[in-house]
Parts: C-alpha cells; sequence; structure tokens
C-alpha cells in the first residue's frame, strides 16, 4: 500500500461529475492521531500542508485522555468533517479516546457522510486489520480493563478492521514529505475539479487557479467574498471565468456578470445590472426601480439558496454594496468573486481573501506569444530574438503578448522588424485603450501624481518622491497609496522604492506627449533631454510647462538661453543633475517651489527676481555663492 489507489465507489472529481460536493460541513478534513506518537512530527507536517492548500483542518490538540469519553465538540467535528485522516501509529490502539473516535469516524463513513483514508504510519496494515504486535499487547490491556466481552472492545476492534481495508497510504520505505504532499494533493484533487478543457491554451492559468481555490473552500458551509485584484489586461477574468466553470455545477445559482463597472454605467445604470442579476438566476421579481428595492430583491431571493456569484471588473464600492451588500444575503456555502483593478475597494467592502495576480515569468510569456504569433510553443526559426525582443516589451502583461503576437503572425522577418521598432514610438491602441481605463477613472490630483512618476519618478525612493511631491503643493502619501490599491504603480517593500510596469509607464509618457504632439513647450512635463533642449534653447516655453526633470549622469554642456524660463510662468518643479549652462541663467519663474540642481556651476541664480514660492532647494556639489538679491550662501557639496 505504498501508492495511493481509488478504493470501490470513488472517482476522479471533474466538472459536473457525479461526484460533486452536496453537503456542506465546517471542515474539509478532520485528523485523527495518538499526540505522543506524530503531533510534533508527522501530524504538524501534514496540518500545514493541507493548510497551506486553502484545506481547512480539524486537529484535537488538547490532552484529554484521563479515561474521558470523547467529547460532543469532537464528535461535532467529525459529522461535521467532509474527511477523515487516520493517522494509525504504533502508539494508537493503547489510546481508549482515540479508538473511540476512530469508531465514531468509521460509523459516520457507513452513513455514507465521510470518507476516510487511512495512514500507516509505522506499521503494518495486516497488524492493524488483525490487531498483531503491538496493537495485540493494547487490546490485552482494554481486555484486562473493561473485560474479555466489552461490547465497547468489540466496536474499536471493528473498526480497525474496518478501517484497514480503506485505500491508504503506508509510510514504509517513503520519504515523510513526500509522502505528505500526497495525501495533501490527494485530498485537494477530491475538493476541486479539473479545469475546463478550454484553458489548456490559458499560459500560467492553472498555478493561478490553485491559488484562488485555495481561498474558496469548496464544500465548508461559511459564506465567503474573494477578490481577484491586479492591472489592466492581467488575466483576472480569465482566472475568475475558470474557477467559475470549474465549480458551478456545485451551486444551486450560479452566475458570471461581466463588466460590471462599464455595465453601471448605461442606460438603466446599476438597477438594471441588478435585475440582470436576478434574470441570471431565473428570478422573475425584478420589477423595481431604485437600487433599495433591488438590494431587497436579490437579498430576500438568495439568501436561503447556496450562490456562486462573479462580479467581473467592479470599479467602485457602490456596485458591492447594492449587488453583494453583506454574506447574510446569501445562504450558507455561497462564494462571492470579485475582480477589480482597485484593492482598497475590496478592502472597503471587507472581502474576506484577496487574490494579486502577477505578471508571467519570462518562459509563460514567450510561450503565450509563440501561441499567438506562430501557432505553436515555440518560436519559427529565424524569429527567436525578435520574440524576445517583443517579450521583454510587454513586461509579462498576457493583453500586450495576446495583440501583439495576433498582430505578427504570418509576416515576414522585414515586417517584424518594421513592426518591433514602431512598437515603442506608437504602441497599439487595443494596449493603451485598456490600460487607459484606469487612468481616467482617477481624480484630477491622482492623475497628476500618476503622470509625475511615469515621467520622472519610477525607480526613486518613495519617501524622496513624497517629500518633492508635498513641496509641490500636493498631498501625496495617500494618493501614492490608492495608485498601489488601483494597480497603477507598485512599491517594493525592501528597498521602498516605487515601480511601475513599462506599459503604463509609456501610456503616462504618451498621454503627456499627446497634450502638444508636434511642440514639446505645450506639454506639462518635460524630461527627454533633446525635447528640454529644443523648448530652452529656443525660448519656447509656455505656461502649460508644470515640471522640468533632466536627470544625467554625465556632465552635460546645455546651451539654453539665458532667458530660458521667462515663459514658462507656471513651473513649478525644477530638478537637473549635471547640467552645465556656460551661457548662465538670468531668470527664474516665481512660481517655482523645487529647485534640485546637483552639479550646478554657476556662482548666482536669477538675480532680476525673487523666488516666493521657493519651499524645497537642494544644490549639492554646486559652486552656488549667491541665491537672489543678495542672499548669499556657502558653498553646497
Amino acid at each position: 500500500m505504498e501508492a495511493f489507489t481509488l478504493g470501490a465507489g470513488e472517482s476522479s472529481c471533474s466538472p459536473c461529475s457525479s461526484s460533486s460536493i452536496t453537503r456542506l460541513c465546517t471542515y474539509h478534513v478532520f485528523l485523527s492521531f495518538r499526540g505522543e506518537d506524530t503531533r510534533k512530527g508527522f501530524t504538524d507536517h501534514l496540518c500545514a500542508s493541507l493548510e497551506r492548500k486553502g484545506i481547512t483542518t480539524f486537529r484535537d490538540d488538547k490532552d484529554l485522555e484521563r479515561g474521558q469519553v470523547i467529547s460532543q465538540k469532537l464528535i461535532n467535528a467529525i459529522q461535521d468533517s467532509m474527511f477523515a485522516i487516520t493517522i494509525l501509529s504504533p502508539d494508537y490502539a493503547s489510546s481508549t479516546w482515540c479508538l473511540d473516535e476512530l469508531q465514531m469516524i468509521m460509523v459516520c463513513s457507513s452513513n455514507n457522510k465521510l470518507q476516510v483514508f487511512p495512514v500507516f504510519y509505522g506499521v503494518d496494515p495486516s497488524d492493524v486489520r488483525h490487531q498483531r504486535g503491538c496493537y495485540e499487547e493494547a487490546f490485552r490491556k482494554h481486555q484486562e480493563k473493561f473485560g474479555q466481552h466489552s461490547v465497547r472492545v468489540e466496536k474499536w476492534r471493528d473498526a480497525l478492521s474496518q478501517v484497514s481495508s480503506y485505500s491508504g497510504w503506508d509510510s514504509k520505505g517513503q520519504h515523510e514529505a513526500l509522502l505528505v504532499e500526497n495525501i495533501a494533493q490527494h485530498i485537494n484533487r477530491k475538493l476541486i475539479p479539473k479545469l475546463p478543457s478550454y484553458t489548456e491554451n490559458l499560459v500560467g492559468i492553472a498555478s493561478k487557479v490553485e491559488e484562488v481555490n485555495k481561498f474558496i473552500g469548496m464544500g465548508l458551509n461559511d459564506v465567503r467574498f474573494i477578490g481577484i485584484w491586479g492591472m489592466g489586461g492581467i488575466g483576472k477574468t480569465s482566472i475568475a471565468r475558470a474557477v467559475y466553470e470549474a465549480i458551478q455545477c456545485k451551486f444551486q445559482v450560479p452566475c458570471f456578470l461581466e463588466n460590471v463597472g462599464e455595465a453601471s454605467e448605461t442606460k438603466g445604470g446599476l438597477v438594471q445590472v441588478q435585475r440582470q442579476l436576478l434574470s441570471h438566476l431565473s428570478i422573475s421579481r425584478n420589477d423595481f426601480h431604485n437600487l433599495y428595492d433591488g438590494k431587497k430583491t436579490i437579498q430576500n431571493s438568495l439568501c436561503r439558496k447556496k450562490v456562486l456569484l462573479v462580479l467581473d471588473n467592479v470599479n467602485d464600492v457602490n456596485q458591492l454594496e447594492n449587488l453583494a451588500g453583506k454574506q447574510d444575503w446569501f445562504g450558507p456555502g455561497s462564494r462571492v468573486i470579485i475582480t477589480t483593478k482597485d484593492k482598497h475597494l475590496l478592502l472597503n467592502h471587507g472581502v474576506d481573501n484577496i487574490y494579486e495576480v502577477g505578471l508571467l515569468s519570462q518562459n509563460e510569456a514567450l510561450h503565450l506569444f509563440c501561441l499567438k504569433a506562430f501557432k505553436g510553443d515555440k518560436p519559427q526559426e529565424g524569429y527567436l530574438d525578435l520574440s524576445k525582443e517583443v517579450v521583454d516589451y510587454t513586461g509579462g502583461l498576457p493583453l500586450a503578448l495576446e495583440v501583439l503576437g495576433s498582430y505578427l503572425y504570418g509576416r515576414n522577418v522585414d515586417l517584424w522588424h518594421s513592426a518591433v521598432k514602431n512598437i515603442r514610438s506608437a504602441p497599439p491602441r487595443e494596449i493603451q485603450d485598456k490600460l487607459k481605463i484606469s487612468y481616467e477613472s482617477l481624480g484630477t490630483m491622482e492623475r497628476a501624481i500618476f503622470l509625475d512618476i511615469a515621467c520622472f519618478f519610477k525607480g526613486m525612493k518613495r519617501d524622496k518622491v513624497i517629500d518633492i511631491l508635498e513641496n509641490c503643493g500636493y498631498s501625496p502619501q495617500i494618493i501614492i497609496q490608492d495608485l498601489i490599491d488601483r494597480s497603477l504603480i507598485t512599491l517594493d517593500w525592501v528597498n521602498n522604492k516605487l515601480g511601475m510596469h513599462d506599459l503604463l509607464q509609456e501610456m503616462g509618457r504618451n498621454i503627456v506627449f499627446q497634450e502638444s504632439p508636434d511642440e514639446p513647450g505645450r506639454r506639462s512635463r518635460l524630461w527627454f533631454k533633446e525635447d528640454i533642449d529644443h523648448v530652452l534653447t529656443k525660448n519656447k516655453g509656455t505656461k502649460k510647462i508644470s515640471s522640468v526633470v533632466l536627470n544625467l549622469l554625465q556632465p552635460y554642456e546645455a546651451r539654453w538661453s539665458t532667458e530660458a524660463f521667462s515663459k514658462a510662468s507656471q513651473l513649478k518643479l525644477l530638478i537637473l543633475n549635471e547640467v552645465q549652462l556656460p551661457l548662465g541663467l538670468s531668470f527664474l519663474p516665481c512660481s517655482l517651489k523645487v529647485l534640485r540642481w546637483r552639479g550646478c556651476p554657476l556662482k548666482t541664480l536669477a538675480q532680476t527676481n525673487q523666488l516666493d514660492e521657493v519651499v524645497d532647494v537642494k544644490l549639492s556639489h554646486s559652486k552656488i555663492e549667491q541665491l537672489w538679491q543678495g542672499i548669499n550662501v556657502r558653498p553646497f557639496y
């Protein structure tokens, strides 16, 4: 019995099979074990492995022997479990507690309320079945204590004989870690159906669905809200759909509502979405005309039903409050899955667990791209380097990989070279439009800070960015957290640096570029050296310019006009690193709030006017002796 085999009447679980779980339980697994034998070793390891897979386990860690019969709490736990794993160790049979527990387990098993899996840990299955060896000695003592013909002892013998006939695992000759993993995997497969066949070409989906399934808790009688969170185009809907298709047959009323946020903004608004929900569930009582009546109808219709509801692409907490307000709207065992780009929305609604969708790995990304570009698993001859260049550009974003792969399918190498060159300067609109949805949902201040990070501050420490933006007049701390929650920026918690997906950065910079495609002097932000040179050399600045940032690693001699900033009357932020101005600088706008210039070669700045608004001046490694109107300083280092 080293390898597990399916016993009589068992079948592997598949979507909507006859083995679909209908009974609701409090626990997935009841662990029966002899504490002195295995509590701090095998049982601990098995319990941890089960829980890592999201399998809810009951284990009695209290030493309640002392001749007592098992408590009602344990009886209830056995009856409220889906599976029982009995760890039959050498000293198991010496415990009357364990034997009473086993006898109750077998009673529940005979009533088809419990599936039992024995683990023969350090004992021979035959010795357990026939009570030989250490089990014989244990029963000799039981008979001395309870009598030769004790009914209780005979029930224990029957229970051991019965459980020994079940398929399970024998620890003999097995590595413990592998044995533990095999047991946990088997229970997991019993709980979670196979993925639908259509997901075979969804690269990386299986591992992501597995992570979501850890939160689902199939078969348990509580009501759970699960969030799937990530940036646009990362595959949230695909994951939710795969989970839904795999488990929908186990619910009385399954419903998948796509694009809830978008649908809420169409004619009829959120009331129409409420009606759509009830219509999907074959509920006719949908003749309401306001959100309050809709909420009541949904709650009254579903509170006694086991519901699987997917709310896809939610973008406002009001949508959740009116479609899935609280757990008590739904019957025992219900699951509500919410996909969104906004983590705070999920936290605000009290969602139980949130799964953050990650980008594809390099290998997964190349695989997905090849499926679209070549209709195969690998690049055709002569296309490998070009394929890797495109994959690197996408940063592992599934949407971009699919769009670009489909676009390049069937084209020759010359066209690939041309397309790859053009992609960076003119990203496909389908990708940009999808990503831009998140940006367009932001308020004015959030948009401004997002664009500042996209143009200037990606890769910079958060505290430094907050310092600069505060001095520019913003309240950035909560806005930066909001942008993180909306999957528009990231934070490296180890280095405390702000990050952003390359495609989101490209989108942000393109938004600024589109403010004035032909004349950079009419854009709000300048960061590209050639654009800055064009504007400041020819004095083409305008009041549209709010920020200029030029970070260089090597000294650069710029031939800017001495009055280069005279027309940039709304300039608030000026950051220059290693910029030399041989012609000097006679003017800085009064609107300037932040001035940082590392390596400034000038001895004096802007002698013709006073900078009344400036609150942040940092001129490290500069030769400045005088700022403006007689304000003298010591050298900066």
